[in-house]
């Protein structure tokens, strides 16, 4: 358990030295990280379907129609960590994909044996919403 607290608090300070500062986003990641097949969430964010739970998951804007109560914006993603609205952040494509580069490069630290899938992966999330590096 200590050894998770660590790599979650060391995690969150990797977010915070690329000023990555959106709580709930890096919330999110830091656990899908730490507690999940991490290969499995990047294909997820490929695919626009990643892990939902109640307490914590992502939400693609393109899920809703535009005249839908819950629209929150064209090319956005939504983060939350917790069951109140006050949990949840929104990025665009853009933020998610500088958010996801962090994460990589963390995920990358701890298991370089991954380091060739991941990146391939990262490279095609970024090709999806025409992000350059």
């Amino acid at each position: 358990m200590e050894h998770i607290f660590k790599d979650s608090k060391s995690c969150i300070e990797y977010f915070k030295k690329r000023n990555l500062n959106k709580s709930h986003v890096v919330d999110v990641l830091v656990e899908f990280i730490l507690l999940y097949d991490f290969q499995d969430i990047l294909n997820g964010f490929l695919q626009e379907d990643v892990v939902r739970r109640d307490t914590v998951g992502v939400v693609f804007s393109s899920e809703f129609d535009k005249n839908d109560e819950e629209y929150f914006g064209e090319n956005k993603v939504l983060f939350y960590y917790g069951t109140d609205e006050d949990w949840e952040d929104i990025v665009t494509h853009e933020e998610l994909c500088n958010y996801l580069e962090a994460a990589c490069d963390f995920y990358i630290e701890k298991h370089p044996e991954h380091t060739e899938d991941t990146e391939k992966l990262l490279l095609k999330i970024k090709a999806k919403y025409n992000v350059k590096d």
